[in-house]
């Protein structure tokens, strides 16, 4: 089931940003701060600076990127709710690059990412399958007071070659909830492993007795001397 979050008790002091550019932008991270932006609720986009461990904090929080705050523009009273739209990480140092955060706007629905959990001990991997997990994470449109972070299946009955697909969870959203996916999609599958189905097709395909076929020693076809004799 999905589960409801309430909107977190947090606030994050950002400032304006007045220099853009790479120069600029590499000169906060020095300092510890991360180069961002605010937009959404109708508003223009506002370039801000957020401390970096202030945003660790945040996803820290169980719903992680989803996580509602408070953000507050430092020496004024302009503060409103917002979210984490979008975090570049650099893959290598683990340091954030730039954020994108998005106002959170009463009865306007936010477009986010919903993870995907699984629970319960599978009867079809007890019988030699294996499941695969072809989305962890699905987009769903939701209202802010709905917000969820993520929705758990059951695995507990499911045999090999069951499939649970975008559409089979349709029920596990909110009212205000739907999915931004291809109802086809599929999330996860019990199926045999791989070289076990490798091995099956090989079978079918009588691959053995072509192989033994082809560690035979070669028929030579030619003229023999007696031909050679015949042709002269």
């Amino acid at each position: 089931m999905a589960t409801t979050i309430e909107t977190a008790d947090i606030t994050l002091i950002v400032d304006k940003r007045e220099d853009k550019g790479t120069n600029p932008s590499g000169r906060l991270r020095a300092q510890g701060r991360v180069p961002a932006v605010i937009y959404g609720g109708d508003n223009p986009s506002v370039p801000i600076s957020v401390d970096d461990l202030a945003v660790r904090e945040i996803l820290k929080q169980d719903a992680g990127e989803n996580t509602i705050f408070l953000l507050k523009l430092k020496g004024t009273k302009e503060e409103r709710q917002a979210m984490i739209k979008e975090l570049q990480v650099d893959p290598i140092s683990g340091k954030f690059i730039h954020i994108d955060f998005i106002r959170v706007t009463a009865g306007h629905k936010l477009n986010v990412s919903i993870r995907i959990d699984l629970i319960g001990d599978c009867v079809g991997v007890r019988n030699g399958g294996r499941i695969d997990f072809a989305s962890r994470d699905l987009a769903v449109e939701v209202l802010p007071r709905h917000m969820f972070d993520h929705i758990d299946i059951d695995v507990s009955d499911m045999e090999i070659g069951d499939v649970v697909t975008v559409a089979d969870l349709e029920d596990r959203l909110p009212e205000s909830g739907k999915f931004l996916e291809d109802p086809a999609r599929v999330v996860m599958v019990v199926e045999l492993p791989r070289l076990v189905e490798e091995e099956e097709e090989e079978d079918e395909l009588g691959l053995e007795d072509l192989e033994s076929e082809e560690g035979a020693e070669p028929e030579v076809i030619g003229k023999g001397k007696d031909d050679e004799e015949a042709d002269e």
